[in-house]
C-alpha cells in the first residue's frame, strides 16, 4: 500500500474503492495503515462531510471482520445505539467487494465521529464512570438486535495460554512458558460466563464524546464473548503492565461501577485479569509474524520496530504479572 501512495497522499487503491461511493477521482488521501487501510475524504471536499474510507484484502482476517462490522455497526445505528453512521455505496451496500490494483478488498465508508477523544491520563471518575455506561448500553442495544448475535461466531475468549506455552518451549523461555502453563489450568477451570455481543476493543481512541455522551466506531473485533472480555478489552489501560495492581483503580473502579449501574452486571477486576492476559498472550504469538525484519533491519522503520518491541516485551511482562497472582 505504501508504495501507491503518491506525495500528495493519494492512491489508486483508495480510488477505485471511492468510486462506488461517488467520492471525486483522487479525492481520497491516506490516514492509517493498521489491520485494515483508512482514507479521509478532508473537509469542504463532499457535501456528506469528511468521510473516511476503510478497506482490507477481501478474502483475508481484516476482511471479514471489516465486513461483520460493517454490517453489524448498520443494524446497531439502526437500533439506535451510538455508533458511527455508516454510508450507503452507490448501489445502497454497506460493504463492497472492490477490485482495485492491490486485488479485491472489502470497503466500507463511514461519516466522521464529531467530538472529543479523552485519555485514560486525562480522565476523572465521572467520565470513567460514563465510559463504564455506555459500553453497557452498547451491550443493551446489541442484546435487542437479536438474530445477529445468533448468526455470528462465538468469540469468546480463546486458550492462547496453551499456544504460548508450546511456543515459549520451542523457543527456551521457561519462565514464560510456565506463566502460560499456569494460567491455561485457570483457564480450563473457569466457570462459564454470561455473553453479549461485544464491541471488542471498547478503548478510549475508539471513541468520541460529546456532552457527556460517547459515540463509537471501528467494530472490527466485535463478536459474541464473556461480558468480562469485553470489559477487559475496554479498560486495558486501566489495568495497566501488571494488572494485580491495576495502575489507575479509582478509574477502573468507577468504570466497572457504571457498567454494573448500566447493566445490572457486577464484574469485579479480578474477574478481567485471566482475559487480559489472554489478550498480552494472543499477542505475543503474533509477534513473530509482525516483527519480520531483515538481518539489515530494513523490514520496519527503525522507531516502529523499537516501538513493537517494547510492546511485546511489555505483554510478557503482562502474563508473569498475572500469573504470580492469579491462584
Amino acid at each position: 500500500m505504501r508504495k501507491t501512495v503518491d506525495d500528495g497522499w493519494r492512491s489508486p487503491v483508495a480510488d477505485a474503492v471511492g468510486e462506488l461511493w461517488d467520492i471525486d477521482p483522487a479525492g481520497l488521501r491516506f490516514w492509517r495503515s493498521s489491520s485494515v487501510h483508512v482514507f479521509v475524504v478532508p473537509p469542504g471536499s463532499d457535501d456528506r462531510g469528511v468521510l473516511y474510507a476503510r478497506f482490507a484484502p477481501y478474502d483475508g482476517t481484516a476482511g471479514r471482520r471489516l465486513r461483520q462490522g460493517a454490517e453489524l455497526g448498520e443494524l446497531l445505528k439502526a437500533a439506535g445505539a451510538a455508533v458511527a453512521g455508516v454510508v450507503g455505496s452507490r448501489s445502497g451496500a454497506v460493504v463492497e467487494r472492490v477490485s482495485t490494483p492491490l486485488g479485491d478488498m472489502a470497503a466500507c465508508v463511514l461519516h466522521r465521529v464529531e467530538g472529543e477523544e479523552l485519555d485514560a491520563d486525562d480522565l476523572v471518575a465521572e467520565d470513567a464512570r460514563a465510559w463504564g455506561l455506555a459500553l453497557a448500553a452498547f451491550h443493551r442495544t446489541a442484546g435487542e438486535v437479536g438474530s445477529s448475535a445468533a448468526s455470528r461466531p462465538d468469540q469468546a475468549v480463546p486458550d492462547a495460554f496453551a499456544a504460548l506455552a508450546a511456543h515459549a518451549e520451542r523457543h527456551g523461555d521457561a519462565e514464560l512458558a510456565s506463566a502460560a502453563s499456569h494460567l491455561r489450568g485457570v483457564y480450563a477451570r473457569l466457570d462459564p460466563e454470561s455473553l453479549v455481543l461485544g464491541h471488542g476493543d471498547f478503548e478510549l481512541d475508539n471513541l468520541r464524546w460529546s456532552g457527556g455522551q460517547a459515540v463509537c466506531f471501528d467494530l472490527d473485533e466485535s463478536g459474541v464473548m464473556p461480558a468480562p472480555v469485553d470489559v477487559a478489552s475496554a479498560v486495558r489501560d486501566l489495568l495497566g503492565p501488571c494488572p494485580g495492581s491495576p495502575q489507575h483503580p479509582e478509574l477502573l473502579a468507577a468504570f466497572l461501577d457504571g457498567y454494573r449501574l448500566g447493566s445490572s452486571r457486577a464484574i469485579s477486576p479480578d474477574q478481567l485479569l485471566l482475559h487480559r492476559a489472554s489478550f498480552a498472550a494472543e499477542h505475543v504469538l503474533e509477534a513473530p509474524a509482525v516483527l519480520d525484519l531483515n538481518p539489515a533491519g530494513t523490514g520496519w522503520l527503525p522507531d516502529l520496530a523499537a516501538s513493537l518491541v517494547r510492546h511485546y516485551k511489555g505483554e510478557r511482562t503482562i502474563i508473569l504479572a498475572t500469573a504470580a497472582v492469579v491462584p
